[in-house]
């Protein structure tokens, strides 16, 4: 998820979009079931809902509350800890406060801010890292991450890629060092991105370089907003290297691509097509695109111990995730979701955990495998699932 798209279809008296209550039966069946059905979303996009406050687990479940938006989730070398990703909290269009980055300790529970800390705002970019026209650190006041990556990087260190939205869009670029006495990170660049992009996730590739996906244009409008809500193509994916810049990734085109994930050799290429309710697999080159239907909209891509992809989505009518999710100040949005394990090569999947209706947590956005359990984050709430192997 992103906040843009709160933003611009956060109601449909309020965005734009056209009225549904002079939408007549005769109207509707003329311009076919399509529209109609966007009706029926944009008029469950201007309700309330109640946000899940209780942090109550269960035997097989345990409720982690006190996050801001834990959008998504990466082990950090070593295994003791994960990095999250906490999204900029907004309340209808306005930024309530900043996000970070911060490190989980599973075992424990301990939390520790790895970016932005004092200080921060003064480094310089280290020599050779990311791209030479990156000016200096992001704007802590209006720090934003969303997805993540991390690639180990061997001495207890790993290569930190984080999308941010916040004063800049680009691919902001850390090391992350893991030692005794806990983890730190440290920025040392970033990768603008092309101008007419907007980002959702990134998957460092082996070669030093990184592939990210462009959900939709870097101001979409009522028209990108319609394309997404019908599943039609919104962006693509793009790729990065150090000695070619960015270049489209082909045959790449899908309906609000979210995450994205890279296979361990680096030659195929896994991403959610968020609006047409699809993953899709490709060669870097383009080759050998296939697409699986899924009964959810897919959001951020992991990597379980056994090799399978796990994908984490929301369950429900678009417009009505993006919008109602947006209205909340407090709590966690109740929207309900799945997680599916996915067979790379068969493109197999089964489902894991299903959250309908959503009691526990909602708005699921990533699902991570570690140390035999599910951790589940959230792009609008304030908690972290942590579902037992057999839960």
């Amino acid at each position: 998820m992103v906040s843009s798209i709160a933003r611009s279809a956060s109601c449909a008296a309020s965005s734009g979009w056209p009225s549904v209550r002079h939408a007549p039966s005769r109207r509707c069946a003329r311009r076919g079931r399509l529209l109609c059905g966007l009706a029926a979303a944009l008029l469950a996009a201007c309700t309330r809902v109640e946000p899940i406050r209780d942090c109550a687990g269960t035997d097989a479940v345990q409720v982690l509350c006190g996050f801001q938006n834990p959008e998504d989730l990466a082990t950090a070398p070593g295994g003791e800890w994960i990095v999250v990703s906490q999204f900029a909290r907004r309340v209808g269009s306005e930024l309530a406060s900043p996000g970070s980055l911060l490190a989980l300790r599973p075992r424990d529970g301990e939390r520790r801010v790895l970016y932005p800390l004092s200080g921060s705002a003064t480094a310089s970019p280290a020599p050779g890292v990311g791209s030479p026209d990156c000016s200096g650190p992001p704007d802590a006041a209006r720090f934003s991450p969303h997805g993540i990556d991390l690639a180990d990087a061997g001495g207890g260190e790993a290569r930190l890629l984080v999308v941010n939205h916040g004063g800049r869009e680009a691919i902001e670029w850390f090391r992350l060092r893991v030692a005794p006495e806990g983890p730190s990170a440290s920025w040392e660049g970033c990768v603008p991105l092309p101008e007419d992009a907007q980002a959702n996730d990134v998957a460092a590739l082996p070669d030093g370089g990184l592939v990210t996906t462009k959900m939709f244009p870097r101001a979409p409008g009522t028209v990108t907003m319609l394309r997404l809500a019908l599943g039609a193509n919104t962006g693509g994916l793009l790729e990065w290297g150090p000695s070619t810049g960015w270049r489209p990734v082909p045959e790449s085109e899908g309906s609000g691509p979210n995450g994205v994930a890279v296979s361990p050799d680096g030659q195929t290429l896994f991403f959610a097509a968020w609006g047409a309710s699809k993953l899709v697999r490709l060669g870097r080159d383009g080759s050998g695109r296939q697409e699986l239907a899924l009964p959810h909209h897919p959001d951020n891509l992991s990597w379980s111990a056994d090799g399978k992809l796990l994908v984490a989505g929301q369950i429900g009518p678009l417009l009505w995730i993006i919008s109602a999710c947006q209205k909340l100040s407090s709590g966690t949005c109740p929207i309900p979701f799945s997680v599916l394990r996915v067979d790379p090569g068969s493109l197999a999947f089964e489902r894991l955990y299903q959250e309908d209706p959503a009691r526990l947590s909602g708005a699921a956005s990533v699902a991570l495998d570690h140390d035999g359990a599910l951790w589940i984050g959230t792009f609008a709430g304030d908690r972290i699932l942590r579902v037992a192997e057999d839960g």
